[in-house]
């Protein structure tokens, strides 16, 4: 199946602005028509967590939510273990960009 370049485009910003917790980056409207090559440094560190701390968040039953400034990563949200939780801090860490990861995360019993 192919996906016209709008199409890839709105997917894409979609899944960044869902990434983003309420605090955390904002994109302007101006910013659907802007090539995903051109998003700030932090927006693509956004959009990159969410890719790779969803599956993992999904898997442990974990719900993350990552907020991002100059290179700094928050990670809100809650964990059913310090286990899971350092695993998603060591796999944020390990994103392109990301200078600090701080946990704000709770542990939540399932």
């Amino acid at each position: 199946m192919k996906m016209k370049r709008s199409g890839l485009l709105l997917f894409l910003l979609l899944s960044l602005q869902g990434a983003m917790a309420a605090g955390s980056l904002v994109l302007d409207p101006i910013a659907e028509h802007v090539a995903v090559t051109h998003l700030s440094a932090d927006e693509k560190i956004a959009w990159e967590l969410n890719e790779v701390l969803k599956p993992l968040a999904d898997g442990s039953g974990s719900v993350v939510h990552p907020w991002v400034k100059a290179g700094m990563v928050r990670l809100q949200g809650s964990s059913p273990s310090r286990d899971a939780i350092r695993h998603l801090l060591e796999v944020a860490a390990n994103v392109p960009g990301v200078r600090e990861v701080r946990s704000e995360m709770s542990i939540r019993p399932i």
